[in-house]
């Protein structure tokens, strides 16, 4: 795990290593530099595995780059998985991991991402360089400027995050999960993993596949330990690395409120497999120091809340020498997990009733900011329904909230790279369709960069076990996956976890939050920088703080919050 710069094109050098210095806290044991023409290549280490899998590494007339793991590098006939991005070269499609990654051939650059976007990638370019980080704050530093781009707000507010290549910087942009740009003086983009990959035949279980996805995903030079909430995904995962490991250490964190802590269901699951647990309380203090400093640190807005504890929870990891630890992300958007996809499917056959036209015009004409309402108008008006599970604000409450005009359907943009390959792949199935988008909104835009932002920011490399393609496909190919929720998960993991933890209502993750910001100074805070900035109406910011004080609308009130002072730290 660690950091990656490059720049194509003319450069200067000193200004070259102190941007790829600023992404030292993602690999602080060591550096790396490769030089010539018109070629910079950077990288800061993070040691994980093999002592001597320095970057960039060199084959010949090529030069790599790489953040991540991959894990089947032992397929390559090399030593490690540094040599397996050069072994397979042009032929990136083979690796499988978590990587982010970038090869000079001499003629062309090539970047990559993982299928699922677990490692970051972003890039910049004119007509005199190309220049790419695994964090936007080494391209900036590197430019010495930035320009805000006004466009990103409307999708953050739809998304808690960008899903789509735009940044909030103008000019600055991210690399797609699973695409593959070169660049030889012209940038091209192509997605490299298909849609239909996911559902190729094969006669592997599901139970083989998922414990295999977390075998693979414990290979280190050092322990690997677990997150642990409580809920199914993690405590699956946390079981089968106890099994294969033998002994491991996992992490919980609560608070004193019992309404919010799930702290005593992660004991019972520690108690249950065995693991040497920790419990890290997390109270007002902590959070309002470990929010500045995320407010600091991020890139972009913090659209998730969850990022302030999870930060100090991996502080507290990093000071008990933790280098690597499984997180459970992924098993909800695979398998089903939330209710709304059952609401989805269900509200969907609406579109099938013949006379609809008097609906679609009662919903026109009879608004209403609930976002029941919005699911019937896109269904009696043709729109499209479901646009991931992590939607906030909906296109009607933008106009309302905004300062600027918002066209009823412009979220659905910023889904376009995602709606074009599903309708290339020829697939059909709603369900698959609401997992997919999930996959690349809610996951690889707002989860994983709240993953790798807040681990890395502690030097920690986060590992996703779920997220595997190979349990991807048996779960999509499975026709018992709609028939309740993550029922194919839970089948498996009853045989690992105490039945209390199957048997449990889902339960949002939620913290105290809203009570300690309601009676701090933030509040007006985020009036004035809106005085100031005028992005949205005062007496809509007003509606949403009111609101807020009686938990309505606070997802909405939380990403108005995070842009604000975001806004306010960077420009």
């Amino acid at each position: 795990m660690c950091a990656i710069f490059g720049i194509i094109g003319e450069y200067e050098r000193e200004r070259a290593l102190a941007a790829l210095r600023t992404m030292r806290h993602r690999g602080p044991d060591g550096e790396g530099i490769y030089e010539d023409d018109g070629v910079f290549l950077g990288h800061e280490r993070l040691y994980v595995f093999d002592p001597k899998a320095s970057q960039p590494v060199q084959r010949g007339e090529l030069v790599g780059v790489f953040n991540g793991e991959i894990y089947n590098y032992r397929d390559f006939a090399v030593s490690n998985d540094t040599e397996a991005l050069l072994a397979v070269y042009p032929d990136f499609a083979k690796l499988q991991g978590m990587f982010a990654f970038g090869v000079y051939d001499g003629e062309r650059l090539y970047l990559e991402r993982d299928m699922f976007g677990k490692k970051p990638l972003y890039y910049y370019y004119d007509k005199r360089l190309f220049i790419f980080a695994s964090e936007i704050k080494a391209i900036i530093a590197y430019l010495g400027s930035k320009r805000f781009n006004r466009k990103a707000l409307s999708g953050y507010l739809s998304f808690g995050a960008l899903p789509d290549r735009e940044t909030f910087y103008e000019g600055i942009y991210k690399l797609l999960p699973g695409a593959l740009l070169t660049y030889d003086g012209k940038t091209k983009e192509i997605m490299y993993s298909e849609l239909g990959s996911f559902l190729r035949t094969n006669d592997a279980d599901l139970e083989e596949r998922l414990r295999n996805a977390v075998r693979k995903r414990l290979q280190a030079d050092f322990a690997v330990a677990a997150l642990l909430s409580g809920g199914v995904d993690s405590s699956f995962v946390a079981a089968i690395a106890k099994a294969e490991q033998g002994s491991l250490a996992t992490f919980s964190v609560g608070y004193e409120d019992a309404r919010y802590s799930e702290l005593p269901y992660a004991r019972l699951v520690a108690e249950h497999i065995g693991s040497e647990h920790t419990e890290v309380l997390f109270d007002e203090e902590q959070f309002f120091a470990t929010f500045e400093e995320l407010l600091s640190h991020y890139d972009e807005p913090i659209g998730d809340s969850a990022s302030v504890p999870l930060a100090y929870l991996f502080g507290q990891i990093q000071q008990q020498g933790f280098r690597v630890i499984l997180s459970g992300e992924g098993g909800d958007e695979i398998f089903l997990g939330y209710r709304q996809y059952f609401e989805f499917l269900d509200l969907a056959q609406a579109k099938n009733l013949k006379y609809k036209n008097w609906l679609k015009n009662y919903f026109r004409a009879h608004f209403s900011p609930n976002k029941e309402w919005e699911w019937y108008k896109r269904i009696f008006a043709g729109e499209l329904l479901f646009r991931s599970t992590c939607e906030v604000f909906t296109d009607l409450q933008k106009n309302l909230f905004l300062r600027q005009n918002v066209r009823d359907g412009e979220s659905v943009e910023f889904l376009q790279p995602f709606l074009e390959r599903w309708e290339h792949s020829g697939l059909e199935d709603e369900a698959i369709f609401m997992s997919y988008i999930d996959m690349m909104v809610r996951l690889a835009a707002l989860y994983l960069p709240k993953l790798d932002t807040t681990s890395m920011l502690h030097s920690i490399e986060a590992r996703t076990s779920l997220l595997d393609e190979d349990v991807v496909t048996a779960a999509f190919g499975d026709p018992k996956r709609t028939q309740e929720l993550k029922y194919l998960l839970k089948h498996i993991a009853a045989k690992y976890i105490p039945p209390e933890i199957i048997t449990r209502k889902k339960k949002g993750f939620s913290y105290p939050h809203m009570q300690w910001l309601m009676r701090s100074d933030y509040i007006q805070k985020m009036e004035r920088i809106n005085d100031e900035t005028g992005f949205f109406k005062p007496e809509q910011l007003t509606f949403l703080i009111e609101n807020a004080k009686r938990n309505r609308f606070a997802r909405h009130f939380w990403l108005a919050l995070a842009f604000l002072l975001w806004y306010e730290k960077n420009f």
